[in-house]
């Protein structure tokens, strides 16, 4: 390791152990990327409309170096932000304090004793973002030359001044000192977002082209599944970049208080009922989800107070299904926990909640190259966040909803489902669902969405559905486009549809569908088909319902000796398929053997020239 990393990892480490001694610790699951201090007991609130631009800035460097020990500030910009301050002070027993509000002379009492002092930036351009990925390592002030006068008369002296210089020049010269696993992706316009979480985890905070050398540089620097928070100015161009580096994306580019936020432990549970799902003869059964809840800045931001979303006074009239990211347990656990607790549940409807796109964080699976790890510290944040049914954006090869990559989800022992969309068209699967196991596939049918359907075409398309619960055609999955849409748009559909229409919550859909659609099929045997039987220089053989990979295959001659030959394995969702090159072999007659721990199946297959 280099040595001026790892004198900054161990004074970061002995900081940390010497202000945790004697404190709770902040729980992570295994292998979380999350960085945390303590939980604080005081919180010192800021609002934004009382301070200068350049003021926020260094109010935000001041938050993240105090996260780096133990959180100090909060920024108040109204919507979320004020939901979340109340609910520290009124569940998790935080001090709230006004008192140093709109006087950034008392802010700077705040600084912790250990900083010396500052990097010199200007506002909004490149020297901005490098500030931003430095002041946590250096420990430093993020300062503008509209400051510089004050600070220095606090007796804080300049590192280093960065207004000619670019995140390039940090991956250059300081990539050693950056994190491994956390990155932020924000344009310099930004600047007064996420800075603070930049600060606590010392990670890059950079800005360019996402197919520059920049950015490639940025993402070769981290681990596998590492994360990105940010966003950029092509949803489909950033996802599938970070996706080819196994970085996972959270949409946060308007996000603040991160940094304290992340600092505290919740029961993250969904506080919604869980009634047996109950199968209805002659019914056409809908599930309404809705879209973006991978979004960690609309979480913090507008979804819980806006009433076109949870904050409408109108949830619980009807089933709803919401979209949310697990690692929003760690990333802002009180926040998740407050979003649990405002969920409807009566006897008229709930709101439900599933794994936003793709897991714990949004990437497209099939380009993730380290997919099976990420799905396993998914299957953490699922448990940590009670949250069962993964929803999937991806980009499918072909119109099968099965896609390979999907196994590796449906394998965690966390997931009960999955909702798949393609990232092209939500509903190009046009409703077609399997089954691994009793873990149901679901694609969206319709999407509620401007230029697909509106309420009444809807509402007209699930009225003449086929209403049969023990059909595929039987369900319908809708995805619910959230900023176009609202809690109101789905009620004035649901007064539109038949009594024959069913609306369900995500939980009691998938029950329905593992009930009767996944049940019937588990009833089968497991079944292999070779072909071509007589083969010439291969054969495939293929084996239905088996989904364990505990199993042998080989090859025997009539005489019972073992022949040797290439076979190349693919998963299936109910299965394998195996091809085996049997060039070599001379004419005759083989006994091909699947051999599981339950039992031996034998083929005879016959070798022609």
């Amino acid at each position: 390791m280099n040595l001026l990393k790892s004198l900054v990892l161990w004074v970061s480490i002995l900081q940390i152990g010497f202000n945790c001694f004697g404190q709770s610790i902040i729980h992570r699951i295994e292998n979380s990327p999350y960085p945390s201090s303590v939980q604080p007991d005081t919180l010192f609130v800021f609002s934004d409309e009382l301070f200068t631009h350049s003021e926020i800035l260094l109010l935000q460097s001041i938050q993240g170096l105090c996260a780096k020990i133990k959180p100090k500030i909060y920024r108040d910009k109204g919507s979320g932000s004020s939901i979340w301050i109340q609910d520290l002070k009124d569940e998790y027993g935080v001090h709230v304090s006004y008192e140093m509000d709109g006087n950034i002379d008392t802010a700077l009492t705040l600084i912790p004793p250990d900083v010396y002092g500052y990097i010199l930036c200007n506002m909004n351009d490149n020297s901005s973002n490098v500030a931003n990925s430095l002041c946590g390592p250096f420990n430093a002030l993020a300062v503008t030359p509209e400051l510089q006068v004050l600070i220095e008369s606090k007796g804080y002296t300049q590192i280093l001044d960065v207004r000619d210089k670019d995140e390039q020049w940090v991956i250059d010269n300081y990539a050693a000192l950056m994190n491994e696993r956390i990155i932020t992706y924000q344009r310099e316009d930004k600047c007064l977002f996420l800075g603070d979480y930049s600060i606590l985890s010392n990670a890059l905070h950079f800005y360019d082209d996402i197919h520059s050398a920049t950015t490639e540089n940025a993402f070769a620097q981290l681990e596998p599944n590492s994360v990105l928070f940010g966003w950029g100015d092509d949803e489909y161009q950033t996802v599938a970049k970070a996706s080819e580096y196994s970085i996972g994306v959270h949409p946060a580019d308007w996000g603040f208080n991160i940094s304290t936020l992340t600092n505290f432990n919740a029961q993250t549970k969904q506080q919604v009922s869980t009634a047996a799902a109950e199968i209805q003869e002659n019914t056409h059964t809908v599930c309404f989800l809705m879209s973006d809840g991978d979004n960690i800045q609309w979480m913090l931001n507008l979804f819980a107070e806006d009433s076109r979303w949870f904050g409408s006074e109108n949830r619980g009239l009807m089933d709803i299904g919401w979209t949310i990211p697990p690692s929003l347990s760690e990333i802002a656990p009180s926040v998740m926990a407050k979003i649990y607790s405002m969920a409807a549940s009566t006897d008229l409807g709930k709101d439900y909640f599933v794994a936003g796109p793709s897991g714990h964080t949004y990437h497209f699976p099939e380009l993730f190259p380290e997919l099976e790890a990420s799905c396993a510290i998914m299957n953490g944040y699922l448990e940590k966040s009670d949250l069962s049914i993964v929803n999937i954006l991806g980009n499918a090869y072909n119109d099968s909803i099965y896609q390979p990559e999907l196994k590796e989800y449906l394998k965690q022992e966390q997931v009960d489902g999955l909702f798949y969309y393609d990232y092209s068209n939500y509903s190009r699967m046009k409703g077609s669902m399997d089954c691994y196991g009793l873990k149901p596939i679901v694609s969206a049918k319709y999407n509620l969405w401007g230029g697909f359907e509106t309420g009444e075409s809807l509402a007209q398309k699930l009225n003449n559905a086929t209403k049969d619960p023990y059909s595929v055609e039987g369900y319908t999955l809708v995805a619910v486009h959230a900023w176009s849409n609202s809690v109101d748009s789905l009620l004035y559909v649901n007064a539109l549809l038949d009594e024959g229409v069913r609306v369900v919550a995500p939980d009691e859909f998938i029950a329905l569908i593992r009930e009767s659609i996944c049940a019937p099929q588990t009833q089968h045997q497991m079944s292999l088909a070779a072909f071509p039987n007589p083969f010439y220089d291969h054969i495939q053989l293929t084996v239905q319902d088996y989904l364990s990979d505990d199993f042998i295959i080989s090859l025997e001659d009539v005489s019972g000796k073992s022949v040797p030959v290439e076979i190349e394995i693919t998963e299936t969702l109910d299965g394998w398929i195996f091809d085996l090159n049997t060039r070599g072999l001379v004419t005759g007659t083989y006994l091909l053997h699947f051999i599981t721990p339950e039992e031996n199946k034998t083929l005879k297959v016959f070798k022609y020239d």
